[in-house]
């Protein structure tokens, strides 16, 4: 899976990033692509970035976003806006978000947000890969969900000439149908 990272710059000033690296160091051994950029070590120190430069950052990082399967959020330190900017900005796209925060460090203003796709997890440093794994479980039922309906004789039959021309299988058939009415109405 894609995944986007993101926490708060200030616990890298506060030399606390070894659990930042901890959590994308295990999710890249899972075998998921992760996008990180947004952490410090990059150097995006935006007041010395041009506007042109910011711009395109930007834009690499809606990309991205939009590009994700889900994103993890380290929230135990949410000292920066972008963090609740970003949170609901993924939500608002119908991905899932894993939100994890030290013990005795949740997020105040995210402690009441409700959202079926938001994963909120405490973890301690003893514990914090196992944690990612169980979210990941449950990331899993909310980016794939199964929907299961009845078709007519006649959509069965013509869904079964599309896959004997050997074009696609029914199901991405069908996905690609709703795609493109999607496409249709995001476009107009």
């Amino acid at each position: 899976m894609k995944i986007y990272f993101t926490a708060s710059e200030e616990v890298s000033k506060k030399g606390l990033k070894q659990i930042y690296q901890r959590i994308v160091n295990h999710l890249q051994q899972q075998g998921h692509d992760v996008f990180e950029k947004a952490l410090s070590e990059y150097g995006l120190d935006v007041v010395q970035f041009s506007s042109r430069e910011v711009k395109e950052w930007y834009k690499e990082w809606l990309i991205y976003v939009s590009e994700a399967d889900l994103a993890v959020i380290e929230g135990s330190y949410p000292s920066t806006i972008h963090i609740g900017f970003e949170l609901g900005l993924i939500l608002s796209r119908g991905k899932p978000v894993i939100l994890l925060f030290e013990a005795g460090k949740e997020p105040v203003l995210v402690s009441q947000l409700f959202s079926s796709r938001l994963i909120k997890s405490e973890y301690s440093k003893d514990n914090v890969e196992e944690v990612i794994d169980w979210c990941l479980e449950e990331a899993e039922k909310i980016v794939n969900r199964r929907f299961t309906f009845y078709i007519s004789p006649e959509i069965d039959t013509y869904l079964d000439k599309m896959v004997d021309k050997g074009l696609v299988s029914r199901s991405q058939y069908i996905r690609n149908l709703i795609k493109k009415e999607m496409n249709k109405q995001v476009n107009s």
